[in-house]
């Protein structure tokens, strides 16, 4: 009843039950949640304050009762405390803690709770003696991790390493020895550099549960990273995770496990999502079918597969799987990925806002720290036009103290982002920041790989503001943090490039596409460095590379395009042109790339038919409407100009180019008032765009306006961390005093990749994409990174 919404009908058959057993502790319990769940749904509760001399909660009144039936009941006292802590109010949760350790001393579960609020409180010494009092009597698995977590955290590594060593064999539990070993491997591999240790760790936990899906995969991690140090020319963790994870599912499926299958199928569930990540959906479809055969129970799977068949645009077998999944057992991704299917490709035709917004609720109800799910319920609630209710949703998330906050403070931020918010942006993110380095990871983990999104997002926020200093420094935090990571690393060499520092630049891209040779925006941003350097062999290199391994990549046909086009091989850029069309349609760069081509080389006619087509793929894409004029203009017809631009604003209004374009046109005639007003309007939409401040610096010297120039600068000031009146594209003097330092040659890991590319190619299958979710962080992430590459194309 509860999981379909009917919280009133629930709590009724509780009372109902209490009423002919009014001394049943188990009911008492399951009412006092219930109610508790349900307050969480509510920011009133939340922020109310527990005093019981006020009128109480029905949470409050549900505890109560309970506890005056069933006074013993330590699982009832244990739970008030926890609902207390969440509510903000220790003082009453220690109070209630108490009550319940009176009861009993040594309750593990009472300790580890007790000890995990006063954790987070920073009362280490507190925590420390509770998990050491319970450890006296029992030894749990969660009590163990949580103790060596805080020694961890307070860096006496030698402490933790001890517990887990003299703890494995006191666990009765295979399941929790296995969660030990793995604890330890962690610690021997991440803090004494001891890989070697760290997989005879994982071997022992693989003796006890050869089966276990958490061990094989943390050992073909491992193995993945172990391989990074000898060989840089492939994404080792992937390529060793994968071959690994295909040989245990192969002995699966041919009955020659040893020494026992599989409880689930989530060693099948890893491989798929590898296969995923690396874009080969047929081979990621078929490890599912696979997986689905041997496990009809194993609900994650049929998630699995529904993502995968949405990926490729295969919507009605995506829903039929996420129904099935939810048949097997109602869980909170399913139903945020069945929402996400409702609000893009509606069954119907048309959006049912109130059962996505059912879908995003029940998904809440089940787990209301499920960070992803407030960020893609906030992202859709912004994508319909209600940024208060989205606001809402990311507030709500906060509040639950999500268990990933790496997802939530991203979305968030991204929120305030998109309305132009930066500075509220800024703080955001710096707060997610700030609570995720109290956090640290001593197992691997989906959240410590999403808390680095926060960093690349911050990052690139700094950048685009044009701070790149700033923004090194938070991409080199997050390096430090979670590895190397190519999206990391790739933002990393947009700092140093836009520094003017290309050599240091140069080898923050190679170690990106290192990582991740599939990584297109990384082979995109090197290509038009090295093209913006004069070194267009390289660049031409480089392209070809990234084309190779993500053929539907169309920023990538039409980077190499203008690079050839730059050269004056106007056939070959034309023929780039028309193979990029072929194997990314949906790309309208490539239409308006080639317009501008056939208008340089007075083909206008050819150039109004190609800017027509992009034009109606995306009216709302700005640069489409700038080029539309840029055409008009070039062929004289000066009177359209002014109309296209003015129509360009009234379909893509966020887009800030279109203001300063429509401002140089007017000013070019002379309207100066009217042109002021038009960059005046631009920069109040787009605050942090530079271009607009140098457009609007220029008319006011030009009116010798020198009041309106301190007035500029000192507003400029305030956004940016220099004089606004000085330009920011990176000039091709410095451009060329770089070059001139340094060889034009390719390294040879580069090399070597590019003939690995090359000889790859027959035998990778043909990559299937669609957009994704832009809820999705890691999408996110690209189009950031997409946004910022395609501006650098423009000075090609």
């Amino acid at each position: 009843m509860e999981r379909q919404g009917r919280w009133m009908e629930a709590s009724s058959m509780y009372a109902r039950i209490l009423r002919n057993a009014p001394k049943d502790a188990h009911t008492h319990l399951a009412l006092a949640r219930l109610e508790a769940r349900r307050e969480l749904k509510s920011k009133e509760s939340v922020e109310k304050p527990s005093v019981l001399t006020s009128t109480l909660s029905r949470a409050e009144e549900a505890f109560v009762n309970g506890t005056k039936s069933c006074p013993k009941s330590v699982h009832i006292w244990q739970a008030w405390a926890v609902y207390e802590e969440s509510r903000g109010n220790l003082g009453r949760a220690r109070e209630l803690f108490e009550v319940a350790l009176e009861l009993d001393s040594h309750n593990p579960y009472v300790c580890h709770a007790f000890g995990l609020m006063e954790k987070k409180s920073r009362n280490d010494s507190k925590a420390i003696q509770l998990f050491e009092k319970a450890l006296s009597r029992t030894t749990t698995a969660a009590l163990v991790c949580s103790l060596g977590e805080l020694f961890l955290e307070r860096n006496n590594t030698q402490a933790a390493r001890d517990l887990y060593a003299r703890s494995a064999q006191r666990l009765k539990k295979e399941k929790d020895r296995v969660e030990v070993y793995l604890a330890h491997a962690w610690l021997e591999e991440h803090y004494f550099g001891d890989h070697k240790r760290a997989t005879e760790l994982i071997h022992l936990a693989l003796e006890l549960d050869p089966a276990s899906s958490l061990a094989n995969v943390a050992l073909a991690r491992l193995e993945g990273r172990m391989q990074r140090h000898s060989d840089r020319g492939e994404s080792p963790d992937d390529n060793a995770a994968a071959k690994r994870l295909a040989e245990i599912c192969n002995s699966i499926e041919e009955g020659m496990y040893l020494p026992s299958d599989p409880t689930d199928g989530r060693i099948f569930n890893a491989l798929a999502r590898i296969e995923a990540k690396a874009r080969n959906f047929r081979s990621a479809r078929h490890v599912l079918e696979r997986g689905m055969e041997l496990y009809p129970q194993d609900h994650a799977l049929f998630q699995a597969a529904g993502k995968v068949e949405e990926r490729v645009g295969n919507f009605t077998a995506a829903r039929r799987f996420y129904v099935e999944s939810l048949q097997l057992e109602p869980s909170a991704p399913t139903l945020v990925a069945f929402a996400m299917l409702e609000l893009r490709k509606p069954e119907s035709g048309t959006v049912n806002v109130t059962r996505v917004k059912g879908l995003f609720e029940e998904a809440l109800l089940l787990d209301p720290r499920h960070g992803p799910a407030y960020n893609a319920y906030g992202n859709a609630e912004f994508q319909r036009g209600d940024v208060e209710s989205a606001r809402s949703v990311f507030e709500r998330g906060v509040r639950a103290r999500c268990s990933d906050l790496g997802s939530l403070y991203h979305g968030y931020g991204m929120l305030e982002i998109n309305c132009g918010n930066v500075e509220r942006a800024r703080s955001i993110l710096q707060k997610g920041l700030v609570e995720i380095r109290k956090k640290t990871w001593y197992t691997d983990s989906t959240h410590r790989d999403r808390a680095s999104f926060l960093s690349h997002t911050l990052g690139m926020l700094e950048l685009n503001s044009n701070n790149p200093s700033a923004a090194l420094e938070i991409f080199e935090e997050g390096l430090n943090r979670y590895g190397n990571s190519s999206q990391l690393l790739l933002g990393a060499a947009l700092c140093e490039m836009r520094m003017g520092k290309d050599d240091s630049a140069r080898g923050l891209f190679e170690m990106s596409v290192l990582n991740d040779r599939k990584h297109a925006q990384a082979w995109q941003a090197w290509a038009v460095m090295e093209t913006r350097a004069g070194e267009f062999h390289t660049a031409s290199t480089l392209f070809q590379c990234g084309i190779r391994s993500r053929p539907n990549h169309g920023a990538l046909w039409h980077g190499y395009a203008l690079l050839e086009g730059k050269r004056g091989n106007l056939e070959k850029s034309r023929i780039l042109f028309s193979e990029g069309v072929k194997n990314s349609p949906q790309y309208v760069p490539l239409y308006q790339g080639w317009a501008l081509l056939e208008m340089r080389d007075g083909n206008h006619q050819a150039a109004r038919k190609l800017i027509t087509e992009a034009l109606t793929r995306n009216k709302k894409n700005g640069h489409g409407w700038r080029v539309a004029a840029e055409i008009e203009e070039a062929d004289g017809n000066f009177g359209l100009v002014s109309l296209l631009l003015r129509r360009g604003i009234e379909c893509a209004p966020g887009d800030a180019e279109l203001y300063r374009a429509l401002g140089d046109h007017l000013a070019g005639r002379g309207k100066f008032n009217d042109a002021r007003a038009v960059y005046e309007k631009g920069m109040e939409l787009n605050p942090t765009h530079a271009p607009l401040y140098h457009s609007l610096a220029e008319l006011e010297a030009r009116l010798f306006n020198v009041e309106g120039l301190a007035l500029l600068n000192k507003r400029a000031l305030q956004i940016f961390n220099r004089n606004a009146l000085e330009p920011t594209s990176f000039s091709s003097t410095n451009s060329a005093r770089v070059h001139s330092r340094r060889k034009p040659t390719l390294s040879r890991s580069i090399a070597v990749l590019a003939e690995k590319i090359v000889n790859d190619e027959e035998n990778s299958e043909t990559q299937i994409t669609t957009p994704s979710s832009s809820s999705d962080p890691a999408a996110t992430l690209d189009k950031v990174a997409d946004n910022l590459i395609e501006g650098l194309l423009e000075d090609i």
